[in-house]
Protein backbone atom coordinates (compact mmCIF):
# COMPACT_ATOMS: atom_id res chain seq x y z
CA UNK A 1 0.00 0.00 0.00
CA UNK A 2 3.00 2.30 0.93
CA UNK A 3 4.19 2.36 -3.11
CA UNK A 4 0.89 2.78 -4.32
CA UNK A 5 0.75 5.85 -2.06
CA UNK A 6 4.08 6.85 -2.85
CA UNK A 7 2.88 7.26 -6.86
CA UNK A 8 -0.31 9.27 -6.25
CA UNK A 9 -0.86 12.60 -7.61
CA UNK A 10 -1.54 13.82 -4.68
CA UNK A 11 1.28 12.90 -3.43
CA UNK A 12 3.62 13.76 -6.25
CA UNK A 13 2.59 16.96 -6.64
CA UNK A 14 5.05 17.92 -3.73
CA UNK A 15 7.98 17.09 -5.72
CA UNK A 16 11.26 15.78 -4.34
CA UNK A 17 12.18 18.46 -1.83
CA UNK A 18 9.05 17.87 0.53
CA UNK A 19 10.82 15.61 2.26
CA UNK A 20 11.03 11.41 2.34
CA UNK A 21 8.32 9.64 1.55
CA UNK A 22 7.59 8.92 5.42
CA UNK A 23 7.29 12.35 6.20
CA UNK A 24 5.05 12.98 3.23
CA UNK A 25 2.72 10.32 4.53
CA UNK A 26 2.47 11.59 8.11
CA UNK A 27 0.36 14.33 6.32
CA UNK A 28 -2.37 11.73 6.09
CA UNK A 29 -3.41 11.93 9.80
CA UNK A 30 -6.60 10.17 9.03
CA UNK A 31 -5.19 6.99 7.88
CA UNK A 32 -4.25 6.01 11.42
CA UNK A 33 -7.34 6.23 12.87
CA UNK A 34 -9.27 3.29 13.60
CA UNK A 35 -12.39 2.11 12.38
CA UNK A 36 -15.92 2.49 13.80
CA UNK A 37 -18.74 0.45 13.25
CA UNK A 38 -20.37 3.03 11.06
CA UNK A 39 -17.57 2.88 9.16
CA UNK A 40 -17.01 -0.21 8.66
CA UNK A 41 -21.00 -0.45 7.29
CA UNK A 42 -20.15 2.27 4.94
CA UNK A 43 -17.53 -0.85 3.59
CA UNK A 44 -19.84 -2.81 2.60
CA UNK A 45 -21.61 -0.89 0.47
CA UNK A 46 -18.85 -0.03 -1.81
CA UNK A 47 -17.15 -3.59 -1.16
CA UNK A 48 -19.76 -4.95 -3.34
CA UNK A 49 -18.19 -3.54 -6.24
CA UNK A 50 -15.17 -6.06 -6.32
CA UNK A 51 -14.90 -7.77 -9.29
CA UNK A 52 -15.13 -11.89 -9.03
CA UNK A 53 -12.87 -12.99 -11.79
CA UNK A 54 -13.47 -16.93 -12.22
CA UNK A 55 -16.45 -18.12 -14.50
CA UNK A 56 -16.99 -15.80 -17.05
CA UNK A 57 -13.22 -14.83 -17.26
CA UNK A 58 -12.24 -18.73 -17.62
CA UNK A 59 -14.57 -19.45 -20.58
CA UNK A 60 -13.12 -18.49 -23.77
CA UNK A 61 -14.87 -18.21 -26.66
CA UNK A 62 -14.11 -20.45 -29.02
CA UNK A 63 -13.70 -18.20 -31.64
CA UNK A 64 -10.98 -15.91 -32.17
CA UNK A 65 -12.93 -12.55 -31.59
CA UNK A 66 -10.73 -9.38 -31.08
CA UNK A 67 -13.22 -7.07 -30.22
CA UNK A 68 -15.30 -9.64 -28.38
CA UNK A 69 -13.06 -9.95 -25.75
CA UNK A 70 -12.02 -6.80 -25.43
CA UNK A 71 -15.70 -6.17 -24.44
CA UNK A 72 -15.24 -8.66 -21.58
CA UNK A 73 -12.27 -7.80 -20.78
CA UNK A 74 -13.47 -4.03 -20.04
CA UNK A 75 -16.56 -5.48 -18.23
CA UNK A 76 -15.22 -7.66 -16.25
CA UNK A 77 -12.02 -6.14 -15.15
CA UNK A 78 -11.33 -6.20 -11.07
CA UNK A 79 -13.09 -2.45 -10.18
CA UNK A 80 -10.45 -3.53 -7.13
CA UNK A 81 -12.58 -1.18 -4.74
CA UNK A 82 -11.24 -0.38 -1.45
CA UNK A 83 -13.16 -0.18 2.10
CA UNK A 84 -13.68 3.64 3.12
CA UNK A 85 -13.40 2.69 7.15
CA UNK A 86 -9.52 3.91 6.56
CA UNK A 87 -8.57 6.52 4.64
CA UNK A 88 -5.10 5.05 3.47
CA UNK A 89 -7.16 2.54 1.12
CA UNK A 90 -8.83 4.40 -1.86
CA UNK A 91 -11.26 3.53 -4.00
CA UNK A 92 -10.27 2.13 -7.22
CA UNK A 93 -12.12 3.20 -10.24
CA UNK A 94 -12.41 1.25 -13.93
CA UNK A 95 -9.34 3.14 -16.29
CA UNK A 96 -12.15 3.76 -18.73
CA UNK A 97 -12.77 6.82 -15.86
CA UNK A 98 -9.96 8.40 -16.31
CA UNK A 99 -9.40 11.42 -17.82
CA UNK A 100 -6.65 10.20 -20.44
CA UNK A 101 -8.33 7.26 -21.84
CA UNK A 102 -11.49 9.03 -22.80
CA UNK A 103 -11.54 9.54 -26.21
CA UNK A 104 -14.63 10.49 -28.40
CA UNK A 105 -17.09 8.24 -29.63
CA UNK A 106 -17.53 10.47 -32.66
CA UNK A 107 -13.82 9.72 -34.00
CA UNK A 108 -13.78 9.11 -37.72
CA UNK A 109 -10.80 6.57 -37.60
CA UNK A 110 -12.52 4.56 -34.69
CA UNK A 111 -13.68 1.68 -36.01
CA UNK A 112 -16.14 0.33 -33.83
CA UNK A 113 -18.15 3.68 -33.30
CA UNK A 114 -20.39 3.93 -30.09
CA UNK A 115 -23.84 3.65 -29.44
CA UNK A 116 -24.43 6.67 -27.67
CA UNK A 117 -24.77 6.69 -23.92
CA UNK A 118 -26.79 9.87 -24.52
CA UNK A 119 -30.09 9.66 -24.35
CA UNK A 120 -30.77 12.74 -26.53
CA UNK A 121 -28.51 10.55 -29.20
CA UNK A 122 -31.02 7.93 -29.05
CA UNK A 123 -32.91 9.83 -31.96
CA UNK A 124 -29.94 9.50 -33.94
CA UNK A 125 -29.70 5.73 -33.80
CA UNK A 126 -30.03 5.03 -37.68
CA UNK A 127 -32.94 2.63 -37.10
CA UNK A 128 -34.83 5.06 -35.49
CA UNK A 129 -34.43 7.64 -38.02
CA UNK A 130 -35.43 5.78 -40.64
CA UNK A 131 -39.00 5.15 -38.82
CA UNK A 132 -39.27 8.57 -38.19
CA UNK A 133 -42.12 10.75 -39.35
CA UNK A 134 -41.24 12.94 -42.16
CA UNK A 135 -41.85 16.32 -40.11
CA UNK A 136 -39.30 15.15 -36.87
CA UNK A 137 -36.81 14.13 -39.82
CA UNK A 138 -37.22 17.64 -41.25
CA UNK A 139 -36.62 18.51 -36.92
CA UNK A 140 -33.28 16.85 -37.13
CA UNK A 141 -32.02 17.93 -40.20
CA UNK A 142 -32.84 21.31 -39.05
CA UNK A 143 -31.48 21.49 -35.28
CA UNK A 144 -28.36 18.92 -35.74
CA UNK A 145 -27.57 15.81 -33.78
CA UNK A 146 -26.09 18.35 -30.61
CA UNK A 147 -28.85 20.25 -30.82
CA UNK A 148 -30.08 19.80 -26.67
CA UNK A 149 -26.10 21.10 -25.88
CA UNK A 150 -26.42 24.08 -28.83
CA UNK A 151 -30.00 25.41 -27.65
CA UNK A 152 -28.67 25.56 -23.99
CA UNK A 153 -25.70 27.11 -24.20
CA UNK A 154 -27.33 30.17 -26.34
CA UNK A 155 -30.04 30.34 -24.41
CA UNK A 156 -29.98 33.98 -22.45
CA UNK A 157 -28.44 34.35 -19.00
CA UNK A 158 -29.95 34.02 -16.01
CA UNK A 159 -31.75 37.35 -15.12
CA UNK A 160 -30.44 40.10 -12.53
CA UNK A 161 -32.14 42.36 -10.35
CA UNK A 162 -32.18 46.32 -12.22
CA UNK A 163 -30.08 47.33 -8.30
CA UNK A 164 -26.75 46.30 -8.43
CA UNK A 165 -26.31 48.11 -4.98
CA UNK A 166 -23.99 45.40 -3.00
CA UNK A 167 -25.06 47.39 0.06
CA UNK A 168 -28.91 45.90 -0.19
CA UNK A 169 -30.75 47.11 2.43
CA UNK A 170 -33.02 44.43 2.06
CA UNK A 171 -30.85 41.56 3.56
CA UNK A 172 -30.18 43.84 7.18
CA UNK A 173 -33.95 43.33 7.76
CA UNK A 174 -34.09 39.53 7.30
CA UNK A 175 -34.98 38.28 11.09
CA UNK A 176 -32.55 35.58 12.64
CA UNK A 177 -35.72 33.59 12.50
CA UNK A 178 -36.42 33.32 8.41
CA UNK A 179 -32.58 32.96 7.92
CA UNK A 180 -32.79 29.85 10.25
CA UNK A 181 -35.82 28.55 9.07
CA UNK A 182 -34.81 28.73 4.98
CA UNK A 183 -31.24 27.00 6.31
CA UNK A 184 -33.23 24.31 8.19
CA UNK A 185 -34.95 23.58 4.83
CA UNK A 186 -32.12 23.49 3.03
CA UNK A 187 -30.67 20.90 5.27
CA UNK A 188 -34.19 18.95 5.05
CA UNK A 189 -34.47 19.02 1.53
CA UNK A 190 -31.02 19.44 -0.82
CA UNK A 191 -28.46 18.15 1.40
CA UNK A 192 -29.45 14.69 2.48
CA UNK A 193 -28.67 13.83 -0.87
CA UNK A 194 -25.80 15.74 -1.98
CA UNK A 195 -23.95 16.42 1.70
CA UNK A 196 -22.17 19.53 0.13
CA UNK A 197 -22.36 21.58 3.83
CA UNK A 198 -21.56 20.18 7.53
CA UNK A 199 -24.70 21.16 9.25
CA UNK A 200 -22.62 22.09 12.49
CA UNK A 201 -20.13 23.89 11.02
CA UNK A 202 -22.97 26.18 9.25
CA UNK A 203 -24.92 27.01 11.84
CA UNK A 204 -22.34 26.99 14.06
CA UNK A 205 -19.61 29.21 12.47
CA UNK A 206 -20.67 29.88 9.14
CA UNK A 207 -23.99 31.43 9.62
CA UNK A 208 -22.68 33.53 12.25
CA UNK A 209 -19.53 35.27 10.37
CA UNK A 210 -22.03 36.23 7.72
CA UNK A 211 -24.69 38.11 9.76
CA UNK A 212 -22.43 39.71 12.21
CA UNK A 213 -20.67 40.98 8.81
CA UNK A 214 -23.97 42.33 7.85
CA UNK A 215 -23.54 39.97 4.80
CA UNK A 216 -19.98 41.76 3.77
CA UNK A 217 -18.07 40.74 1.00
CA UNK A 218 -17.07 37.32 2.33
CA UNK A 219 -17.19 33.41 1.08
CA UNK A 220 -19.05 33.00 4.30
CA UNK A 221 -22.06 35.93 3.33
CA UNK A 222 -22.18 33.76 -0.18
CA UNK A 223 -22.77 30.62 1.46
CA UNK A 224 -25.36 31.72 3.35
CA UNK A 225 -27.04 33.64 0.49
CA UNK A 226 -26.72 30.93 -1.76
CA UNK A 227 -27.75 28.10 1.38
CA UNK A 228 -30.83 30.92 1.21
CA UNK A 229 -31.71 30.50 -2.40
CA UNK A 230 -32.03 27.08 -2.27
CA UNK A 231 -33.64 26.77 0.82
CA UNK A 232 -36.64 29.20 -0.87
CA UNK A 233 -36.64 26.53 -3.57
CA UNK A 234 -36.75 23.54 -0.91
CA UNK A 235 -39.84 25.09 0.72
CA UNK A 236 -41.69 25.43 -2.33
CA UNK A 237 -40.99 21.73 -2.78
CA UNK A 238 -42.00 20.87 0.42
CA UNK A 239 -45.33 22.79 -0.37
CA UNK A 240 -45.86 20.74 -3.33
CA UNK A 241 -45.77 17.71 -1.87
CA UNK A 242 -48.11 18.64 1.85
CA UNK A 243 -45.06 18.54 3.97
CA UNK A 244 -44.68 22.37 4.92
CA UNK A 245 -47.15 24.93 5.93
CA UNK A 246 -46.26 28.35 6.17
CA UNK A 247 -43.74 29.82 4.10
CA UNK A 248 -40.97 32.08 6.03
CA UNK A 249 -41.95 35.27 6.27
CA UNK A 250 -39.94 38.11 3.96
CA UNK A 251 -39.33 41.71 4.05
CA UNK A 252 -38.33 42.06 0.30
CA UNK A 253 -40.45 42.03 -2.40
CA UNK A 254 -39.61 40.65 -6.03
CA UNK A 255 -39.59 36.89 -5.46
CA UNK A 256 -39.78 34.62 -8.60
CA UNK A 257 -42.66 32.05 -8.30
CA UNK A 258 -41.12 30.37 -11.29
CA UNK A 259 -37.69 30.65 -9.69
CA UNK A 260 -37.69 31.07 -5.96
CA UNK A 261 -34.77 32.50 -4.36
CA UNK A 262 -33.30 34.21 -7.28
CA UNK A 263 -32.84 37.57 -5.38
CA UNK A 264 -30.95 35.50 -2.95
CA UNK A 265 -28.49 34.08 -5.63
CA UNK A 266 -28.02 37.05 -6.92
CA UNK A 267 -27.10 38.97 -4.18
CA UNK A 268 -24.22 36.11 -3.58
CA UNK A 269 -23.40 36.33 -7.11
CA UNK A 270 -22.64 40.15 -6.57
CA UNK A 271 -19.96 39.20 -3.45
CA UNK A 272 -18.41 36.57 -5.17
CA UNK A 273 -17.40 37.95 -7.84
CA UNK A 274 -14.76 40.05 -5.48
CA UNK A 275 -13.65 35.91 -4.37
CA UNK A 276 -13.62 34.87 -7.91
CA UNK A 277 -9.67 33.44 -7.37
CA UNK A 278 -10.34 31.61 -3.95
CA UNK A 279 -9.94 27.93 -3.80
CA UNK A 280 -10.50 26.72 -0.70
CA UNK A 281 -13.31 24.64 0.65
CA UNK A 282 -15.95 27.10 1.45
CA UNK A 283 -14.80 28.02 -2.37
CA UNK A 284 -15.49 24.62 -4.01
CA UNK A 285 -18.66 24.47 -1.71
CA UNK A 286 -19.85 27.98 -3.13
CA UNK A 287 -19.51 26.32 -6.53
CA UNK A 288 -21.22 23.34 -5.59
CA UNK A 289 -24.11 24.92 -4.28
CA UNK A 290 -24.75 27.38 -6.99
CA UNK A 291 -24.55 24.18 -9.33
CA UNK A 292 -27.25 23.21 -7.70
CA UNK A 293 -29.28 26.18 -8.48
CA UNK A 294 -28.71 26.53 -11.69
CA UNK A 295 -29.73 22.72 -12.15
CA UNK A 296 -33.29 23.80 -10.69
CA UNK A 297 -33.18 26.31 -13.15
CA UNK A 298 -32.88 23.70 -15.86
CA UNK A 299 -29.86 25.37 -16.67
CA UNK A 300 -27.42 22.39 -17.43
CA UNK A 301 -24.44 24.09 -18.66
CA UNK A 302 -24.28 26.95 -16.16
CA UNK A 303 -24.27 23.95 -13.74
CA UNK A 304 -21.60 22.25 -15.68
CA UNK A 305 -19.44 25.69 -15.26
CA UNK A 306 -19.85 25.91 -11.66
CA UNK A 307 -18.95 22.07 -11.42
CA UNK A 308 -15.78 22.78 -13.63
CA UNK A 309 -14.92 25.49 -11.13
CA UNK A 310 -15.49 23.28 -8.11
CA UNK A 311 -13.75 20.45 -10.03
CA UNK A 312 -10.87 23.07 -10.57
CA UNK A 313 -10.95 23.75 -6.57
CA UNK A 314 -10.97 19.64 -5.94
CA UNK A 315 -7.77 18.96 -7.72
CA UNK A 316 -5.94 21.79 -6.39
CA UNK A 317 -6.30 20.46 -2.74
CA UNK A 318 -5.62 17.11 -3.51
CA UNK A 319 -2.43 18.07 -5.48
CA UNK A 320 -1.15 20.04 -2.93
CA UNK A 321 -1.72 18.32 0.19
CA UNK A 322 0.18 19.74 3.15
CA UNK A 323 0.78 18.32 6.73
CA UNK A 324 -1.46 20.53 8.72
CA UNK A 325 -4.74 19.19 6.91
CA UNK A 326 -6.35 17.84 9.78
CA UNK A 327 -9.17 14.84 9.26
CA UNK A 328 -12.09 17.14 9.35
CA UNK A 329 -10.99 18.78 6.20
CA UNK A 330 -9.89 15.88 4.01
CA UNK A 331 -12.81 14.11 5.17
CA UNK A 332 -14.62 17.43 4.00
CA UNK A 333 -13.05 17.90 0.35
CA UNK A 334 -13.14 13.93 -0.47
CA UNK A 335 -16.99 14.77 0.22
CA UNK A 336 -16.68 17.71 -2.27
CA UNK A 337 -14.70 15.56 -4.78
CA UNK A 338 -17.21 12.51 -4.96
CA UNK A 339 -20.33 14.76 -5.38
CA UNK A 340 -18.59 16.88 -8.10
CA UNK A 341 -17.32 13.68 -9.72
CA UNK A 342 -20.85 12.19 -9.49
CA UNK A 343 -22.47 15.28 -11.06
CA UNK A 344 -19.69 15.61 -13.78
CA UNK A 345 -20.21 12.25 -14.98
CA UNK A 346 -24.08 12.79 -15.61
CA UNK A 347 -23.38 16.03 -17.68
CA UNK A 348 -20.49 14.95 -19.82
CA UNK A 349 -22.45 11.55 -20.61
CA UNK A 350 -25.41 13.66 -21.62
CA UNK A 351 -24.26 16.62 -23.00
CA UNK A 352 -21.72 17.40 -25.28
CA UNK A 353 -19.54 18.07 -22.81
CA UNK A 354 -15.98 17.57 -21.37
CA UNK A 355 -15.14 16.19 -18.38
CA UNK A 356 -12.54 17.84 -15.80
CA UNK A 357 -8.98 17.00 -15.81
CA UNK A 358 -9.49 15.96 -11.91
CA UNK A 359 -10.68 12.71 -13.38
CA UNK A 360 -7.56 10.87 -13.11
CA UNK A 361 -7.57 11.61 -8.96
CA UNK A 362 -10.71 9.49 -8.72
CA UNK A 363 -8.25 6.16 -7.60
CA UNK A 364 -6.85 8.00 -5.37
CA UNK A 365 -8.94 9.79 -3.36
CA UNK A 366 -10.67 8.34 -0.17
CA UNK A 367 -14.20 8.17 0.36
CA UNK A 368 -15.88 10.24 2.61
CA UNK A 369 -16.69 8.72 6.64
CA UNK A 370 -18.50 11.70 7.22
CA UNK A 371 -16.68 12.57 10.59
CA UNK A 372 -17.72 15.61 12.68
CA UNK A 373 -15.82 18.93 13.22
CA UNK A 374 -13.46 18.13 16.47
CA UNK A 375 -13.07 22.47 16.67
CA UNK A 376 -16.50 22.89 17.45
CA UNK A 377 -18.65 22.62 20.21
CA UNK A 378 -21.25 20.26 20.34
CA UNK A 379 -24.10 20.52 22.39
CA UNK A 380 -24.96 17.30 24.72
CA UNK A 381 -26.26 14.78 22.17
CA UNK A 382 -27.86 16.38 19.89
CA UNK A 383 -27.37 15.08 16.43
CA UNK A 384 -28.37 17.25 13.09
CA UNK A 385 -30.80 15.25 10.69
CA UNK A 386 -28.31 14.71 8.50
CA UNK A 387 -25.88 13.48 10.89
CA UNK A 388 -27.88 10.02 10.70
CA UNK A 389 -26.16 6.90 8.80
CA UNK A 390 -28.86 6.54 6.18
CA UNK A 391 -28.17 9.43 4.50
CA UNK A 392 -24.66 8.34 4.74
CA UNK A 393 -25.20 5.24 3.23
CA UNK A 394 -27.05 6.93 0.58
CA UNK A 395 -24.36 9.17 -0.22
CA UNK A 396 -21.64 5.92 -0.88
CA UNK A 397 -24.51 3.63 -2.28
CA UNK A 398 -25.35 6.20 -5.17
CA UNK A 399 -21.63 6.37 -6.18
CA UNK A 400 -21.11 3.15 -6.13
CA UNK A 401 -24.14 2.54 -8.82
CA UNK A 402 -22.81 5.29 -10.69
CA UNK A 403 -19.72 3.35 -11.33
CA UNK A 404 -21.51 0.52 -12.04
CA UNK A 405 -23.38 2.54 -14.49
CA UNK A 406 -20.31 4.12 -15.92
CA UNK A 407 -19.18 0.51 -16.51
CA UNK A 408 -22.20 -0.51 -18.21
CA UNK A 409 -21.31 2.74 -20.34
CA UNK A 410 -17.78 1.53 -21.45
CA UNK A 411 -18.47 -2.01 -22.09
CA UNK A 412 -22.06 -2.32 -23.74
CA UNK A 413 -22.63 0.69 -25.34
CA UNK A 414 -20.31 -0.16 -28.56
CA UNK A 415 -21.73 -1.11 -31.89
CA UNK A 416 -20.16 -2.03 -35.13
CA UNK A 417 -22.55 -2.71 -38.69
CA UNK A 418 -20.53 -5.69 -39.65
CA UNK A 419 -19.22 -7.60 -36.13
CA UNK A 420 -21.52 -8.76 -33.14
CA UNK A 421 -22.67 -6.62 -30.58
CA UNK A 422 -21.05 -6.97 -27.10
CA UNK A 423 -21.53 -10.72 -25.80
CA UNK A 424 -24.14 -12.27 -23.24
CA UNK A 425 -21.35 -12.62 -20.90
CA UNK A 426 -21.12 -9.15 -20.40
CA UNK A 427 -24.86 -7.72 -20.34
CA UNK A 428 -24.93 -10.62 -17.60
CA UNK A 429 -22.47 -10.04 -15.19
CA UNK A 430 -23.51 -6.36 -15.28
CA UNK A 431 -26.88 -7.60 -13.90
CA UNK A 432 -25.32 -9.61 -11.47
CA UNK A 433 -23.04 -7.06 -10.62
CA UNK A 434 -26.57 -4.81 -10.25
CA UNK A 435 -28.25 -7.26 -8.19
CA UNK A 436 -25.86 -7.78 -5.91
CA UNK A 437 -25.56 -3.26 -5.23
CA UNK A 438 -29.06 -3.84 -4.33
CA UNK A 439 -28.60 -7.26 -2.46
CA UNK A 440 -26.05 -6.17 -0.15
CA UNK A 441 -27.29 -2.64 0.55
CA UNK A 442 -27.59 -1.97 4.50
CA UNK A 443 -30.82 -3.08 5.84
CA UNK A 444 -32.14 0.48 6.01
CA UNK A 445 -31.73 0.91 2.21
CA UNK A 446 -33.00 -2.09 1.37
CA UNK A 447 -35.83 -2.31 -1.30
CA UNK A 448 -38.14 -5.11 -3.32
CA UNK A 449 -37.35 -4.70 -6.96
CA UNK A 450 -40.97 -6.64 -7.47
CA UNK A 451 -42.34 -3.66 -5.08
CA UNK A 452 -41.21 -0.05 -5.43
CA UNK A 453 -41.89 2.76 -3.81
CA UNK A 454 -45.11 4.10 -4.54
CA UNK A 455 -45.59 7.63 -2.53
CA UNK A 456 -43.58 9.67 -0.39
CA UNK A 457 -44.51 9.73 3.48
CA UNK A 458 -41.77 12.38 4.18
CA UNK A 459 -38.70 14.56 2.49
CA UNK A 460 -36.69 11.52 2.76
CA UNK A 461 -38.78 9.67 0.78
CA UNK A 462 -39.15 11.79 -2.22
CA UNK A 463 -35.35 12.79 -1.82
CA UNK A 464 -33.38 9.59 -1.01
CA UNK A 465 -35.14 6.54 -0.53
CA UNK A 466 -36.79 6.91 -4.20
CA UNK A 467 -33.68 7.63 -6.17
CA UNK A 468 -32.15 5.18 -4.81
CA UNK A 469 -34.65 2.89 -6.24
CA UNK A 470 -35.18 4.97 -9.73
CA UNK A 471 -30.99 4.36 -10.06
CA UNK A 472 -31.68 0.68 -9.91
CA UNK A 473 -34.59 0.27 -12.41
CA UNK A 474 -33.01 2.66 -14.98
CA UNK A 475 -29.31 0.53 -14.76
CA UNK A 476 -31.35 -2.28 -15.72
CA UNK A 477 -32.57 -0.31 -18.69
CA UNK A 478 -29.39 0.84 -19.64
CA UNK A 479 -27.69 -2.45 -19.82
CA UNK A 480 -30.90 -3.50 -21.50
CA UNK A 481 -30.29 -0.71 -24.32
CA UNK A 482 -27.56 -2.42 -26.68
CA UNK A 483 -30.29 -5.05 -27.10
CA UNK A 484 -32.51 -2.78 -27.76
CA UNK A 485 -30.76 -1.10 -30.32
CA UNK A 486 -29.97 -4.93 -31.82
CA UNK A 487 -33.82 -5.31 -31.74
CA UNK A 488 -34.29 -2.15 -34.32
CA UNK A 489 -30.97 -2.63 -36.45
CA UNK A 490 -30.59 -6.58 -36.97
CA UNK A 491 -34.15 -7.77 -35.72
CA UNK A 492 -33.80 -11.34 -37.73
CA UNK A 493 -30.90 -12.08 -35.04
CA UNK A 494 -32.78 -12.32 -32.22
CA UNK A 495 -33.78 -14.91 -30.21
CA UNK A 496 -36.23 -15.99 -27.39
CA UNK A 497 -34.11 -14.63 -24.81
CA UNK A 498 -33.40 -11.59 -26.33
CA UNK A 499 -37.16 -10.94 -26.45
CA UNK A 500 -37.32 -11.64 -23.18
CA UNK A 501 -34.19 -9.44 -22.42
CA UNK A 502 -35.87 -6.78 -23.86
CA UNK A 503 -39.21 -7.16 -22.56
CA UNK A 504 -37.52 -6.92 -19.39
CA UNK A 505 -35.96 -3.86 -20.27
CA UNK A 506 -38.89 -1.63 -21.26
CA UNK A 507 -40.42 -3.19 -17.83
CA UNK A 508 -37.71 -1.44 -16.37
CA UNK A 509 -38.50 1.76 -17.66
CA UNK A 510 -42.33 1.44 -16.75
CA UNK A 511 -41.36 0.58 -13.20
CA UNK A 512 -38.59 3.42 -13.17
CA UNK A 513 -41.60 5.63 -14.37
CA UNK A 514 -43.54 5.02 -11.54
CA UNK A 515 -40.66 5.69 -9.41
CA UNK A 516 -40.09 8.84 -10.94
CA UNK A 517 -43.93 10.14 -9.76
CA UNK A 518 -42.62 9.67 -6.41
CA UNK A 519 -39.69 11.96 -6.60
CA UNK A 520 -41.85 14.43 -8.99
CA UNK A 521 -44.29 15.63 -5.29
CA UNK A 522 -40.96 17.51 -4.83
CA UNK A 523 -40.19 19.47 -8.22
CA UNK A 524 -38.87 22.04 -7.09
CA UNK A 525 -35.73 20.34 -4.97
CA UNK A 526 -34.72 17.47 -7.91
CA UNK A 527 -31.43 18.26 -9.39
CA UNK A 528 -31.61 15.71 -11.79
CA UNK A 529 -34.51 17.32 -13.46
CA UNK A 530 -32.86 17.85 -17.08
CA UNK A 531 -31.24 14.15 -16.74
CA UNK A 532 -35.19 12.84 -16.38
CA UNK A 533 -36.60 14.63 -19.16
CA UNK A 534 -33.39 13.43 -21.42
CA UNK A 535 -34.40 9.67 -20.16
CA UNK A 536 -37.61 10.40 -20.91
CA UNK A 537 -37.32 11.30 -24.28
CA UNK A 538 -34.63 9.01 -25.05
CA UNK A 539 -37.13 6.39 -23.85
CA UNK A 540 -40.37 7.53 -25.83
CA UNK A 541 -37.85 7.51 -29.19
CA UNK A 542 -37.03 3.90 -28.18
CA UNK A 543 -40.73 3.04 -27.68
CA UNK A 544 -41.60 4.68 -30.69
CA UNK A 545 -39.31 2.85 -33.28
CA UNK A 546 -40.17 -0.42 -31.22
CA UNK A 547 -43.69 -0.02 -31.86
CA UNK A 548 -43.87 0.87 -35.43
CA UNK A 549 -41.26 -1.97 -36.36
CA UNK A 550 -43.01 -4.20 -39.46
CA UNK A 551 -42.47 -7.07 -37.31
CA UNK A 552 -44.78 -8.08 -34.70
CA UNK A 553 -42.50 -10.07 -31.88
CA UNK A 554 -40.86 -6.48 -31.95
CA UNK A 555 -43.85 -4.93 -31.18
CA UNK A 556 -44.76 -7.23 -29.05
CA UNK A 557 -41.76 -6.05 -27.02
CA UNK A 558 -43.40 -2.88 -25.75
CA UNK A 559 -47.05 -4.38 -25.60
CA UNK A 560 -46.79 -3.32 -21.67
CA UNK A 561 -46.74 0.21 -22.70
CA UNK A 562 -49.54 1.86 -22.44
CA UNK A 563 -51.75 5.46 -22.40
CA UNK A 564 -50.78 5.80 -18.88
CA UNK A 565 -47.31 5.92 -19.08
CA UNK A 566 -47.18 8.23 -22.76
CA UNK A 567 -49.26 10.62 -20.44
CA UNK A 568 -46.58 10.86 -17.60
CA UNK A 569 -44.02 11.22 -20.25
CA UNK A 570 -45.42 14.15 -22.32
CA UNK A 571 -46.79 15.69 -18.76
CA UNK A 572 -42.87 15.91 -17.57
CA UNK A 573 -41.56 17.06 -20.93
CA UNK A 574 -44.13 19.77 -20.96
CA UNK A 575 -43.09 21.08 -17.64
CA UNK A 576 -39.74 21.25 -17.91
CA UNK A 577 -40.30 22.22 -21.58
CA UNK A 578 -41.05 26.09 -19.90
CA UNK A 579 -37.39 26.52 -18.31
CA UNK A 580 -35.42 24.74 -21.24
CA UNK A 581 -35.16 25.09 -24.62
CA UNK A 582 -33.72 21.76 -25.25
CA UNK A 583 -36.71 20.28 -23.56
CA UNK A 584 -38.93 22.49 -25.72
CA UNK A 585 -37.80 20.85 -28.51
CA UNK A 586 -37.98 17.73 -27.12
CA UNK A 587 -41.20 18.09 -26.20
CA UNK A 588 -42.45 18.90 -29.84
CA UNK A 589 -40.85 16.00 -31.41
CA UNK A 590 -42.42 13.54 -28.17
CA UNK A 591 -45.54 14.80 -29.36
CA UNK A 592 -45.57 13.65 -32.60
CA UNK A 593 -43.92 10.46 -31.61
CA UNK A 594 -46.37 9.49 -29.04
CA UNK A 595 -49.64 9.83 -31.21
CA UNK A 596 -48.40 6.63 -33.30
CA UNK A 597 -47.06 4.88 -29.80
CA UNK A 598 -50.68 5.66 -28.65
CA UNK A 599 -51.87 3.51 -31.26
CA UNK A 600 -50.27 0.19 -29.45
Amino acid sequence: MADREESSPAIEAHGSDEGPPSKRQRGFIARQRKATRNEASLGMIVNILRRIEGKIDDSKPHESNPTEHRSIATALRPFNPRSPANSSEVLGVPSFLRHETIDSPAAPTDPNPAISFSAHQVLFWPAIQSALPESVKLMCQMQGATYSTRLEASRPKLPHAACVDISSDWLSKLSIATLKQLSDVYFTTFNLANPILDQKTYFQRTLGVAIDGNFGICIESCIVLVVMALGSMGQKALQEAGFAGTPASSPYVGQDADMPGLDFFNEARKRFGFLMCEQDLQACQFYLLSGLFYAEALRPIDWWAMLSKASACSAYFWNNLSRDRDEWMLDMQSRLFWITSMFEAVLSQELNLPPSNSLHLEEHIALPKFISAQDIASFGSFRYPGDDPFFHYHFLSQLAHRLILTRARNSLFHFNPTADYPPEPVEDELIRQLEQWRERLPPMLQFDPKSPLTQAESPSDALVTAWLHARYFVARYHIGRPLLHRALERPASLTEGHLRKCRDAISAVLAWASVIQVTDTMRSCNPLKFFVCSQIFGQICVIYALSVSPYPYIRDIVSDVNKKWTNFALNYLEAGAFSSPAIEQDFKIAKILCEDIGKI
